[in-house]
């Protein structure tokens, strides 16, 4: 509706038409939006006349006349444009439909376009009613130059309506561009393989005639994967040059050149790019590195465009500190596992030495109850400790291993005492051993 509007609107002011304009706008602050295209209309035509609700002081423009409405009244529900002259004749009208309203906030009308010149003559029958004045009918028209005009109308319309589904078509490439991209995030691919997918998308389905990621993998070295998906680790650049992909690596910010041959410098990324388009790959941590793409036309990348190689370079950083975290993580673990190892390495001699000093304990002589069972306890700790370390124990330790061994027993001969021997440590009383004497 919004475009009707204009073509004949741009119809009046490109040939200079002396026509009186009528407009429904439904509310004059609406006027207060677009003033230079009402003072252009106010220059050529005859008259402009305005009608909707004051919600708002009409601003002063000449040749522009403001007709309020009442709330509530028919008109005001209404949007409408009548241009009515011998030689150019149309009208947009079109009525509000509140019950189609949806919660987006975008109000429903319904209407239609007409170049009937008897429906254009009944509207400005009514039009001449509510201003209250006099409506004389046109008597003669000129049908070769309203034919002439309608031709010019329809093919800007053409125009623009090619330039309306390119912009759709493209809009859904750069959708089909994210959706690919995020199917491969969930892939959990290795880092080089992700980045070589993601080229082939920009290159396939953005439509970039050439495609590169460079990431930062070694201090100054990049890995840089282009059109193609090639990865060779062993080929990297230790500068991405002054280019648009240097300045945004350097700047942090999304860099965009309409047209390098402007006195730019080419960009080794992409080196016969007209158009380039560079967006950093901007960590928490640091900046990893850039996607850019580039194209062999000049001005072929807009701020949607720009948005959607942004939106990509921003889910790489994501992906890229998530797996250097992992690894961070990793090596963290292997370093403690190191130093155990070696701490354990450094404790096995000692346990060794432990070991012996304990079995040296075990052939003294002469200990308490209550020292036998502390050696004991501490036995049990040196044999726990020496398994945990790894250090073989092969002796099964009691706590009768403190107790000092028996004497041996001593026997006297049957030719000595002409009976049994005895051993002396018998528990027999003493007055019931033989005296040898």
């Amino acid at each position: 509706m919004k475009l009707i509007c204009d073509l004949i609107e741009e119809q009046v002011i490109n040939h200079k038409l002396p026509v009186d304009l009528y407009t429904g706008v439904q509310n004059f602050s609406e006027v207060a939006t677009d003033i230079p295209r009402y003072k252009s209309l106010g220059a050529v035509c005859r008259r402009v006349f305005v009608f909707g609700i004051a919600d708002v002081i009409p601003p002063l423009i000449p040749g522009v006349e403001f007709f309020p409405l009442e709330v509530g009244m028919g008109l005001a529900q209404e949007r409408f444009l009548l241009v009515n002259t011998p030689s150019f004749w149309a009208a947009l009208l079109a009525k509000e439909i509140p019950e189609l309203d949806v919660s987006n906030g975008i109000t429903r009308y319904d209407g239609g376009w007409f170049y009937d010149e008897q429906v254009v003559e009944r509207i400005s029958l009514l039009l001449s009613q509510v201003m209250g004045k006099f409506y004389q009918p046109i008597a003669e028209r000129q049908y070769e130059e309203q034919s002439t005009h309608i031709a010019e109308i329809n093919r800007r319309l053409l125009v623009q309506l090619e330039e309306a589904e390119l912009v759709s078509q493209r809009r859904w490439m750069r959708l089909t561009t994210l959706n690919q991209f995020a199917a491969i995030l969930l892939q959990h691919q290795p880092l080089p393989c992700m980045m070589r997918d993601a080229v082939q998308i920009l290159s396939m389905i953005f439509g970039a005639t050439e495609a590169a990621i460079a990431f930062n993998s070694h201090g100054g070295q990049f890995m840089v994967i282009a059109s193609g998906g090639e990865v060779n680790n062993s080929e990297q650049v230790s500068s991405l040059g002054e280019g648009a992909s240097g300045q945004a690596f350097r700047q942090g910010k999304l860099v965009m050149y309409p047209d390098v041959r402007q006195k730019q410098p080419i960009d080794p990324l992409t080196p016969l790019a007209v158009t380039i388009l560079s967006a950093p790959i901007k960590g928490r941590r640091k900046i990893y590195g850039v996607v850019t793409v580039g194209d062999e036309n000049r001005n072929k990348w807009d701020r949607e465009d720009a948005q959607t190689v942004g939106a990509i370079a921003n889910m790489l950083a994501v992906i890229i500190e998530q797996k250097v975290q992992i690894s961070g993580d990793v090596t963290y673990k292997l370093r403690q596992a190191k130093q155990f190892t070696q701490m354990l390495k450094k404790l096995r001699k000692p346990m060794a030495r432990l070991l012996e000093l304990q079995d040296q304990l075990r052939k003294e002589n002469e200990f308490s109850s209550s020292q036998v069972e502390t050696l004991a306890q501490i036995e049990t700790l040196y044999n726990g400790l020496a398994m945990t370390l790894g250090f073989p124990i092969s002796l099964n330790f009691t706590n009768d291993s403190y107790l000092p061994p028996p004497p041996k027993a001593t026997y006297k001969t049957r030719r000595e005492t002409g009976i049994e021997p005895q051993p002396t440590n018998s528990v027999a009383p003493a007055r019931f051993s033989p005296d040898p004497s």
